[in-house]
């Protein structure tokens, strides 16, 4: 068995703040994703991402594609 930990595997919907993309995960707490992709086109919409968790409320966004 390996002790490597996997990505987060989360859907949910992708807002943008002045503060930086947002997650809103249903039922869910809110997850900070840092990237340096231009999520625009995902504004508003639901989304499924991958991503490494970086600290309590953040992840470092890998992957990003439609719900």
């Amino acid at each position: 068995m390996s002790g490597k930990k996997i990505p987060l595997r989360l859907h949910g919907i992708l807002r943008i703040s002045e503060r930086g993309p947002l997650l809103e995960v249903e039922d869910g707490p809110i997850w900070r994703l840092d990237t340096s992709d231009d999520l625009a086109p995902h504004r508003d919409l639901p989304v499924r991402v991958e991503a490494w968790r970086r600290d309590a409320s953040l992840l470092e966004l890998l992957w990003i594609g439609p719900a």
